[in-house]
């Protein structure tokens, strides 16, 4: 028997319905693009925390204490030294570039302290103990880098030009290298202090005071060192220790080129995911035939 629709039908036997569009099954949830942005969040926080505490530069963890009038204690650092070899100058009342020594070994912790610190004064101090360091290194004393410290002794850093004058605090073992010292001065004792140890606390004279001082040319620091009755002083071209600060360099990108590439690269990480599932997903919707089945014939006699 032939139905209406021309499909050959027999006895007893019910017509195929029409046969409903065949989808694909397993299409992605939606919670998958949550675990993507969840994932892209988690990645930028750990590459900003990384780049934020640095690689393996810091040197010592622990406190201890020394006999003196310095606390020690240990600091993670993240800036590098790269010295040259020497460095030349030529001072603004100078017809010739001079040479001035550098220090060449690993920098004390109290250097990228105040490298670190920000304020004012941060680079002139910066480059003040590294000059120190430097004069240091190159006197043939086998003690120079000793300093005994003397209770009643104050020195600081006054910074003079035409327009005005500066004054800050700062240890008086920053201006070891400036004083007169016989060879007899320079033997150690139980109260002297190496220069170079890497555990001088400097914590009372960090000055987190406004915006760094912009050196010019024109800018003498005046040291100054007050012992009772005695006041010795020393001048330094200001722009001669900014040259100092300027060997110790940040160890990474700075944050803020870093950071805004960064958030760029996740934020284009994201888009691309969104449009790459959506296809997929637009693509997975599709049917595999596109008309509609309705049945099928046989020529075959029951």
């Amino acid at each position: 028997m032939v139905g209406a629709s021309g499909w050959r039908q027999h006895p007893g036997v019910k017509p195929p319905s029409p046969v409903r569009p065949q989808l694909r099954v397993g299409t992605r949830p939606r919670c998958t693009m949550k675990i993507y942005n969840i994932a892209a969040i988690f990645i930028l926080i750990e590459y900003g925390n990384a780049k934020i505490h640095g690689g393996p530069r810091g040197r010592f963890d622990k406190h201890t204490q020394v006999k003196s009038n310095h606390h020690v204690s240990a600091h993670h650092a993240h800036y590098s030294y790269h010295p040259p070899r020497e460095i030349y100058f030529m001072c603004r009342h100078c017809s010739n570039f001079a040479t001035f020594p550098v220090y060449h070994g690993l920098p004390p912790t109290y250097v990228y302290r105040y490298r670190e610190a920000g304020g004012r004064f941060s680079d002139l101090l910066t480059g003040l103990a590294l000059y120190n360091l430097g004069r240091a290194s190159t006197d043939h004393w086998q003690y120079t880098h000793y300093y005994k410290v003397r209770p009643e002794e104050k020195c600081s850093m006054q910074v003079i030009d035409h327009k005005h004058s500066e004054e800050v605090p700062v240890p008086c073992f920053l201006l070891s290298s400036f004083m007169e010292r016989s060879p007899e001065s320079l033997i150690p004792d139980p109260d002297a202090l190496d220069i170079t140890s890497p555990q001088i606390d400097i914590r009372p004279f960090i000055y987190h005071n406004g915006t760094t001082l912009k050196v010019t040319w024109e800018q003498e620091c005046v040291l100054w060192r007050n012992v009772t009755l005695n006041r010795e002083k020393n001048v330094v071209p200001c722009a001669l220790l900014k040259t100092y600060s300027e060997t110790m360099k940040p160890s990474g990108i700075p944050v803020y080129v870093w950071l805004p590439s960064t958030i760029a690269i996740v934020i284009a990480i994201y888009v691309a995911c969104q449009c790459f599932f959506r296809r997929k997903i637009k693509k997975e919707s599709q049917p595999f035939n596109q008309g509609v089945v309705i049945g099928y014939c046989t020529n075959q006699h029951y």
